[in-house]
């Protein structure tokens, strides 16, 4: 993995802990808020879950490419072996 990789995978870690605090903090503001206050505290959700949906696409991204990369090491390490040990690892 390269550094970005693993910078982003850190990023993610903390953002779930953001987050699980923001929408703690939105329950009970929904609890605790007057009527009137809802359209914006639904405004904040909206951008929330926009915010959410946008890492869930850059962790699907880099899942893909993760993907990608280990076929093709995978690839690699098969056309390198003997025929003996290729029909041995890879039936």
């Amino acid at each position: 993995m390269s550094a970005k990789d693993r910078r982003v995978l850190r990023t993610v870690d903390r953002l779930k802990v953001y987050i699980l605090v923001i929408a703690i903090g939105i329950f009970l503001h929904l609890l605790l808020a007057p009527s009137s206050e809802m359209h914006m505290t639904t405004s904040v959700i909206g951008l929330a879950l926009c915010g959410v949906f946008w890492l869930t696409q850059r962790l699907l991204t880099f899942i893909s490419v993760l993907d990608l990369e280990l076929t093709r090491v995978i690839n690699a390490v098969k056309r390198s072996l003997p025929e003996e040990q290729r029909k041995e690892f890879f039936p």
